[in-house]
């Protein structure tokens, strides 16, 4: 699956869900007077929609970093979670892990932290930082244990990192609560600093572990 198809089906079940089946509504969308969607609809498929257009942009930038040693996972289900998914599961060429949150946010107001919460304008969204890294938690665990079973104990490094595409971040880049928040440009360029000594055995073999720990999402899953 590629990245952002799972968010754009979410877009497309939401509009489908919502939208009148009584006999009434049909008949007025039959005489040409269309069926209106509850606003609130219409808002969670627009953000469903944005979230899969920054997954798209976000993997256009790391996917040359194959030719680097590093491998990419794209819009996997994470185990232990219903309905929740990693945009980009990324392994450096070191074997450590950087799980990748794409956000595309308006760019009128400023990402920042504030008094330990992550505030875009003043909007508070410390629930995103909440839900990175329970999500990390979770594949940590899973790969961790996975590793494990197949006779590897060697430890492995996971930091989470948010990518926010249009919206400006304050002082170029944060970490919030052990969660990384980076400007959509920057990101390959924090990436290649993150890579660490390539060790191409072991980060071939923790990219494989984790292919099979993250099976691909598909919109509906209840893992």
């Amino acid at each position: 699956m590629s990245a952002g198809r799972s968010a754009d089906a979410r877009a497309d079940a939401v509009l489908h869900a919502a939208r009148p089946t009584r006999l009434f509504a049909r008949l007025k969308a039959a005489l040409g007077f269309p069926a209106a969607i509850p606003a609130e609809a219409v808002t969670l498929a627009r953000n469903s929609r944005a979230g899969a257009e920054g997954e798209r942009r976000t993997a256009a930038l790391v996917r040359p970093l194959a030719d680097e040693g590093w491998f990419g996972l794209f819009d996997r289900s994470i185990p232990g979670m219903h309905s929740a998914n990693v945009d980009i599961f990324l392994v450096a060429p070191s074997g450590d892990v950087v799980p990748v949150d794409a956000k595309l946010w308006h760019r009128n107001d400023e990402v920042l932290p504030v008094n330990g919460r992550l505030f875009h304008g003043d909007k508070d969204y410390g629930s995103v930082i909440g839900s990175v890294r329970f999500e990390t938690s979770q594949m940590s665990e899973s790969l961790r244990n996975a590793l494990r079973r197949r006779g590897h104990t060697r430890p492995v490094s996971i930091t989470p990192l948010i990518a926010m595409h249009n919206a400006p971040v304050a002082g170029g880049g944060f970490t919030l609560d052990g969660v990384r928040i980076v400007p959509a440009e920057d990101l390959v360029a924090v990436l290649r600093k993150m890579a660490g000594r390539p060790d191409p055995w072991w980060a071939g073999t923790v990219a494989a572990v984790a292919s099979k720990v993250l099976p691909r999402y598909e919109e509906g899953d209840r893992r």
